[in-house]
């Protein structure tokens, strides 16, 4: 009799070892699985801020490039001498300055020569004269 009952209780000791043996796989299995599709998400997540920041490279390159080549121009010789005329006034030896009201000096640069010597005036001529010589451009 201790024989039966000695083969039921390993009987039944084998059959419960076998839902606790597959629940144990399966924590295991739902670990190793989170665990998996962490890595990956972090894996993405990496590469995405990669690819952001690659990106933030390549602008910050084109804006270095932008910089530098307004670097050059600026030390420029002609950029420095229209600087100069523009926002300090400077002028070269002989030259008359015209400042003209409304019009911003970084559009166009103006410079008139003007002769020291004032113009012969005109001898004593009739309307039609004069506007004869205007149109006409003759000096008689």
């Amino acid at each position: 009799m201790k024989s039966t009952v000695d083969n039921q209780f390993s009987s039944l000791a084998a059959k419960a070892k076998w839902p606790l043996f597959l629940l144990a796989n399966v924590a295991i299995l739902l670990v190793v699985g989170i665990s998996t599709i962490r890595e990956s998400y972090r894996g993405w997540s990496v590469d995405r801020e990669i690819r952001t920041l690659e990106q933030k490279a390549e602008a910050l390159e084109g804006r270095k490039a932008e910089l530098t080549e307004l670097a050059i121009k600026m030390q420029s010789p002609q950029y420095i001498e229209r600087e100069a005329r523009a926002k300090l006034g400077l002028q070269r030896p002989g030259e008359k300055v015209v400042i003209l009201e409304g019009i911003t000096a970084t559009h166009t640069t103006w410079s008139v020569d003007i002769t020291a010597q004032p113009p012969e005036p005109e001898p004593n001529l009739s309307n039609p004269e004069r506007w004869w010589r205007y149109f006409t451009k003759s000096n008689t």
